[in-house]
């Protein structure tokens, strides 16, 4: 293929562009990567880093961990080092990085060692490659390490290696964000030899390492891991730079084979060479199918299939292109993919396929990749390919397409019959041949051939002397009615061919944009309900069929009943059980229980299976390459959403979990404080009037005795709020409303208080006369003690404290008004909620009082407010409760 008509994969040009762009648009990544720790990354990162120092760039240390190596601390030298933002954790002091910090400053390039590292409790991000992205998404450059068993698609076969399961693990998707990865390698003798000497750890830990993890055999396995990911990483690499630069391959870099397969049976056994020969050269390979537009029945869709199904099962990377020539097709991916090696099959004799297409498969494949590998794989005496009938395409049409054309032709021959005097009856055969050539823009070949026969009966008879006779005298004559057919024929080839690639167009594009609104739905989704929701909606729409989905327990094993709590047959269950513990599709029109009724579809996420798709065809048609290809990429998708929102409901637990055991933690020492100050005051009156000498002091034990009754109200209240809290929680609160004067309950009220608020200036002030209201007598009594407490508890000594009663209306409006510091901003909603105390507050209290105010208030469908005094400096707590006229009974009573 010349360099001119050379032209990549759209889709993967595309694809390229956008890396480029999203490179451009944020901070580049470097990744100093080795096979495990000592091999050097730190040192290699800090002396690249000396480079970009002297070359002027703007630099500073996020975090390097240094593990007291002389030689490398002695590359810090010279670096601006951002200070480690300190957390306490269990009593510890931990050491992060100070991401703030670095952002504030935005350097050029920053310094972030060990890249899986797990941030401390409390820190922005739980993991330190979080750290990076956001770092990396400001638009600073970043310089990291990591070792190979931190990477996580690596880190199973790194535990099944070493027998060392690695908890820290990085995403594939961080590294490759990265621009450039250098791989630092060392040999496994010298890496040992390094640890002997106390370069990779110290004392017994060195010993430890060498016993377990640092084996020569553990090394040697993880440096060649690490290579070819290295090595990997590369050619994915190379790859994108040739399409983005229109680079003709394949660059024979690394092996990588193409097998061809179609509805053949013998397409497995082409599967089966490909796949030892991959594995004889460790190389990747490809399973192409070419769809060509040719109609498959039951029996071949069905045989294609299996042959897919073997080749993913064996490991290939399956593809499906559309192309009328396979020969193309298979040129075009192997230059896309960079591909060495094409197996196939040997094509079959076939004279006029030979002519048609200028030679046969393997002669057109071979003239066209000159700079790939052919292999011909034999095939065993006897066996002969099952070929595909060659048929006139579109000869059926719907039956108005022939009337239509009918009358269209009959038209045409009576403007001709009205016009052949003028220019003659062979002009009149150049009309009929110009219509015939018209139709060939709005029909197929079925009508296109009647009007050529039409044409060609009619111009015969009533135009060709003799008129009204079918006999023709003129050679030429003939030749135009020959050229009636040809151009028909040729007409209809190209039109059907036309239109079956625009048929491709609209059902890809339906395909993409279906695909589109369906995985957007998904990311749009907040739970798992709505996510298997979506998925069973677009299935059931596009695929003609019922969908059922079966998720995971708590315990990780299969529900027996759908998301959305729908019974499902014993049978299907049966079958949606086998699919999830042997993880492979099963059931209808598969090998394995084909005989039922739907087929069965694992759910494949990154850590495991979320659950089983089953899929019940409403026709018992095969489902289509395409039709498949969607099923499957649903169910991908919808297992990944599946994880997602999993994990996000966990994290959500974690955090809810944290956030009660700091609560629990608070509510605690809290209430331990209010519970010994009052104990601590009662202990020490009574041990002091255990005295007789104290005792016989009137003035000693008044005043003890006083502080007894104080320190015992104050106990009290705090038992009353956390059981009166406990019933606000437990459901079982339910006001007993009487009716009740307001008017003097503030006298009772404040005589109650009158010890709490000894050093304040209680005032009342009713407006009314008196106020009968229907409510609970104690529960509104606690309020207003509750509040007056409260304003004692916050004010100075000596302040005043207000208290208004009034009715306007339909309400009633109780005010308490303090001479404190005032709310802050922002705490007015907050100062309502349970256990919230405004910070800065004094010692004592658990932050309770409030809380049992406003759940007191809206028991009565009142409700309560707070707001700072626009008179002078203090707070104004609004009470509005609910007034209805008493009984005239009770009025005349009083």
């Amino acid at each position: 293929m010349s360099e001119e008509d050379y032209r990549p994969d759209p889709d993967r040009l595309l694809e390229g562009i956008q890396k480029q762009e999203e490179a451009h648009s944020r901070g580049q990544l470097r990744v100093f990567f080795g096979m495990c720790p000592g091999v050097g990354k730190t040192f290699a990162m800090l002396k690249a880093a000396q480079e970009q120092l002297r070359q002027g760039v703007d630099l500073v240390v996020g975090v390097v961990e240094t593990h007291g190596r002389r030689e490398t601390e002695e590359l810090l030298l010279g670096m601006e080092i951002i200070p480690r933002k300190q957390s306490k954790y269990r009593d510890a002091v931990i050491q992060e990085m100070d991401i703030d910090a670095i952002l504030q400053r935005k350097p050029s390039l920053v310094l972030v060692d060990e890249l899986a590292h797990t941030n401390a409790p409390g820190s922005r991000h739980p993991k330190r490659y979080q750290d990076v992205i956001e770092l990396l998404d400001a638009g600073i450059n970043v310089y990291t390490t990591i070792n190979v068993q931190h990477i996580e698609s690596r880190g199973d076969l790194v535990q099944q290696i070493t027998g060392v399961r690695v908890l820290e693990r990085v995403p594939d998707s961080v590294i490759d964000r990265a621009q450039q990865i250098e791989l630092i390698d060392i040999t496994a003798q010298n890496l040992i030899k390094r640890l002997k000497e106390g370069k990779v750890y110290q004392g017994d830990r060195a010993a430890r390492a060498e016993e377990n993890f640092f084996k020569e055999t553990h090394l040697l396995a993880l440096r060649e891991l690490s290579l070819r990911y290295t090595a990997e990483r590369v050619d994915q690499d190379l790859q994108d730079s040739m399409v983005v630069q229109r680079v003709q391959g394949p660059w024979n870099t690394q092996e990588r084979l193409l097998v061809a397969l179609s509805h053949s049976p013998y397409s497995a056994r082409l599967i089966r060479a490909t796949r030892r020969m991959a594995y004889n050269l460790e190389a990747p390979w490809i399973a192409l199918y070419v769809d060509t537009g040719v109609h498959l029945d039951a029996d071949d869709q069905a045989m294609l299939t299996k042959n897919l199904a073997l080749a993913r099962e064996l490991g290939a990377e399956v593809v499906s292109v559309k192309d009328i020539s396979i020969a193309d097709a298979l040129n075009r991916v192997s230059h896309e993919r960079n591909v060495t090696q094409i197996i196939m099959g040997r094509p079959e004799r076939n004279w006029w396929s030979w002519l048609w297409n200028r030679g046969s498969l393997l002669d057109q494949l071979v003239q066209k990749s000159s700079a790939v590998d052919v292999h011909v794989i034999r095939q065993e005496q006897g066996e002969q390919k099952k070929t595909t009938p060659w048929r006139l395409p579109g000869i059926y049409a719907p039956g108005l397409s022939y009337w239509y054309t009918f009358w269209f032709i009959a038209g045409i021959a009576i403007i001709s019959e009205l016009v052949v005097n003028y220019i003659g009856y062979r002009a009149v055969g150049f009309i009929f041949l110009m219509s015939i050539l018209t139709m060939g823009f709005v029909t197929t070949t079925g009508p296109i051939l009647l009007a050529a026969t039409l044409s060609a009966l009619i111009w015969n008879f009533m135009f060709i002397p003799p008129v009204f006779t079918f006999s023709i005298s003129a050679p030429e004559d003939v030749m135009m009615c020959l050229a009636y057919f040809v151009v028909a024929l040729m007409g209809g080839f190209l039109t059907s061919k036309i239109r079956s690639r625009d048929l491709d167009l609209v059902k890809r594009d339906e395909y993409n944009r279906s695909l589109y609104e369906l995985v957007k739905e998904m990311a749009a989704s907040l739970t798992v309900t709505e996510a298997c929701f979506c998925a069973e909606q677009n299935l059931e729409t596009l695929l003609n069929g019922k969908v059922k989905i079966l998720l995971l327990d708590f315990e990780g094993k299969l529900q027996r009943k759908t998301y959305n709590a729908t019974k499902i047959d014993e049978k299907d269950l049966a079958l949606a059980l086998w699919s999830f513990e042997n993880k492979r599709k099963a059931g209808w029109r598969t090998d394995t229980l084909a005989e039922s009724r739907c087929i069965s579809l694992p759910l494949k996420a990154k850590d495991g299976l979320a659950g089983i798709l089953l899929f019940y065809p409403r026709k018992n048609i095969a489902l289509s390459l395409d039709q498949e290809n969607l099923l499957d990429t649903v169910a991908v998708q919808l297992a990944t959403a599946v994880e997602r929102l999993g994990l996000q409901e966990k994290l959500s637990s974690i955090k809810i979990f944290e956030a009660s055991e700091k609560l629990h933690q608070a509510l605690l020492n809290s209430v331990s404080h209010e519970l010994r100050t009052p104990l601590t005051a009662i202990i020490g009156s009574a041990s002091a009037l255990s005295d007789a000498q104290v005792n016989r002091d009137e003035n000693v034990r008044n005043q003890l005795v006083g502080a007894l009754i104080e320190s015992s109200h104050r106990l009290d209240q705090v038992v009353e709020n956390l059981l009166d809290m406990s019933r606000l929680n437990s459901g079982v609160l339910t006001p007993k409303k009487e009716w009740v004067d307001l008017v003097d309950m503030l006298e009772l009220v404040a005589r109650k208080v009158q010890p709490a608020v000894s050093s304040h200036v209680l005032k009342i002030f009713p407006r009314v006369e008196e106020c009968l209201v229907l409510v609970d007598e104690r529960l509104i009594e606690h309020v207003i003690s509750n509040l007056i407490v409260n304003a004692a508890r916050y004010t100075p000594a000596g302040s005043a404290i207000t208290v208004i009663l009034e009715r306007q209306d339909v309400r009633v409006i109780l005010r308490v008004l303090d001479e404190g510091p005032g709310i802050p901003a922002g705490n007015f909603d907050k100062i309502f909620e349970a256990f919230y105390r405004v910070p800065g507050s004094p010692a004592g209290g658990v932050g309770l009082g409030l809380a049992i105010v406003k759940a007191f208030v809206e028991a009565h469908k009142g409700r309560v407010a707070a707001r700072n005094r626009s008179d002078k400096s203090g707070a104004e707590f609004i009470v509005e409760l609910p007034y209805e006229q008493p009984p005239q009974q009770l009025l005349e009573g009083r």
